[in-house]
């Protein structure tokens, strides 16, 4: 008994040694089900990316960086009893992901109670960096690198609005809370610009044939849509609507640049537009690097979501400027030091950040970073030339 008792002290102390000599940080996403997995996977891959580098480059403060992936299913009750894990028994000083508002919803406040910052990363729904009921000069922990959705609204109906000029909208939606809050979004803007969509359609997650609502807003007399939905459900909308053979513009929120969109409806989906603050890209520089070191990193021949693993890569690259600001290694003074990074991002894909975190604005993503994609092809490319002309621009000024 005693020799047992005497291992399991030198294992742990091997443990902690080993914890000492790392900077470990949290990966969470929907690894494995159905509906979100391209954003799981993405995660998961972007957070490779980094990490590689980070420690090719050198050691952070003496210390290799150790990534701690956890699967939450896209599932909130493990959603926040892998978060537990993270705080509790791994010990992370920081966490990047989330690709689900449900589950990000009921996971943020053991970040925040548990004082360790997190970086969303996916998840586009709420005004979750705001959402904590914080006291008077208490620490917010919670920050989020991602085109929330009413910076994808704002694009969908900057380009069918003001660039198209299109009068009559109808709004399609799923049911879910990411679907619902896409259709209070559409509905506000409109608003703001005096206008009430012709048709609101809504589907549940899971249904395969969406005829009937699209029926009911081409006899509305729908001159496009806007659609919001998870991409399985947003590529049965276009293969309903090449049933129909009822060729009218759909503009989609970003689930619709992911490999499962693309690859469920086939030909249909050509020609859909969405908001997005990443389109990879082939000729060269960091988006094109980015892309080669996805694919070896992860042994893969495409990235499932370019989206959700830029964000996550950039996030980490901004996590690394902040732990080298801080020449620290707590949770607490990672925290002033996102708030305080001042210096331009050199190695991020999405845009070159400046002054990402303030102790009054926890959104690193701003209005212009959010860009129209469209399928040609089958692949995800700029929908429009001054747009890409803008984004070769900023590369070069790197």
């Amino acid at each position: 008994m005693k020799q047992y008792l005497l291992a399991l002290l030198l294992a742990a102390a091997g443990v902690a040694g080993a914890q000492e000599d790392t900077i470990r940080i949290g990966v969470i996403g929907p690894f494995s089900g159905q509906s979100s997995v391209d954003m799981g996977e993405s995660i998961k891959g972007g957070a490779r990316v980094f990490a590689e580098e980070a420690n090719q480059l050198s050691m952070l403060l003496g210390k290799k960086i150790v990534l701690v992936e956890k699967d939450d299913q896209a599932k909130p009750d493990v959603g926040v009893a892998r978060s537990k894990e993270l705080i509790e028994q791994e010990k992370v000083v920081a966490v990047v992901g989330f690709a689900n508002y449900g589950v990000l919803a009921q996971a943020a406040p053991l970040f925040q109670n548990a004082r360790i910052p997190l970086i969303v990363s996916a998840s586009a729904g709420g005004d979750i960096t705001r959402q904590q009921k914080l006291a008077p000069g208490t620490p917010n922990y919670i920050f989020r690198l991602v085109g929330r959705d009413a910076l994808q609204t704002r694009a969908m109906f900057k380009d069918l609005v003001d660039r198209h000029k299109y009068k009559k909208i109808a709004i399609l939606h799923d049911t879910s809370p990411y679907g619902e809050a896409g259709r209070q979004n559409a509905l506000d803007d409109l608003k703001q610009r005096q206008m009430n969509p012709v048709a609101v359609e809504a589907f549940k997650v899971g249904d395969t044939d969406m005829s009937e609502q699209l029926a009911r807003a081409q006899q509305a007399g729908a001159e496009a849509i806007a659609m919001y939905g998870l991409a399985a459900e947003g590529a049965m909308v276009m293969k309903s609507l090449a049933r129909m053979n009822w060729k009218v513009p759909v503009v989609a929120t970003w689930t619709a640049s992911q490999r499962s969109f693309l690859e469920l409806g086939g030909s249909a989906v050509e020609g859909t537009r969405m908001a997005v603050t990443y389109i990879e890209n082939e000729l060269g520089g960091v988006s094109h690097e980015f892309s080669r070191n996805y694919q070896r990193i992860n042994n893969t021949r495409f990235i499932p979501s370019g989206v959700a693993a830029a964000q996550t890569y950039d996030a980490l690259r901004l996590l690394y400027m902040a732990l080298t600001l801080c020449n620290c290694s707590k949770s607490e003074e990672l925290q002033k030091a996102l708030e305080r990074i001042d210096q331009p991002s050199q190695s991020t894909v999405i845009a070159r950040f400046n002054h990402p975190f303030s102790a009054t604005n926890h959104e690193a993503i701003t209005a212009e970073m959010v860009v129209m994609g469209e399928i040609r092809k089958g692949k995800i490319v700029y929908a429009y030339k001054d747009e890409e002309q803008a984004a070769q621009a900023a590369r070069r000024a790197r």
